[in-house]
């Protein structure tokens, strides 16, 4: 059985809010593409102009694909983004459906 993995990102950003807030939006169609994504949740504290993400991968393979793509390497030497963090995790899937996780593709 292939277990879902789950990945964390977490870094500051050094332009204005406002203007992230509005980037967000406009990228975000070339994460939804990801393969073997299911789902981006975008993070974002104002207060300490820290962002991220919460990321569900159908498995350990294509999560490892995405760390070595040209799209995570694009937010990883981003010079407006920094202090990146990544951690993974594996998906307890029984207790998570339980307590009602989204574990398959949104709008699928």
């Amino acid at each position: 059985m292939v277990t879902k993995k789950v990945l964390t990102t977490r870094f500051n950003y050094s332009m204005p809010t406002e203007e992230f807030k509005k980037i967000m939006p406009a990228v975000a169609p070339k994460f939804s593409e990801i393969p073997g994504c299911c789902w981006k949740i975008w993070l974002i504290n104002e207060d300490q102009r820290e962002t991220g993400g919460v990321y569900l991968f159908e498995s350990d393979a294509v999560l490892a694909q995405f760390l070595n793509s040209a799209l995570f390497a694009s937010v990883a030497n981003n010079p407006a983004f920094s202090n990146l963090q990544t951690h993974t995790f594996s998906v307890a899937e029984a207790a998570s459906i339980i307590t009602g996780a989204p574990l398959m593709k949104m709008g699928v």
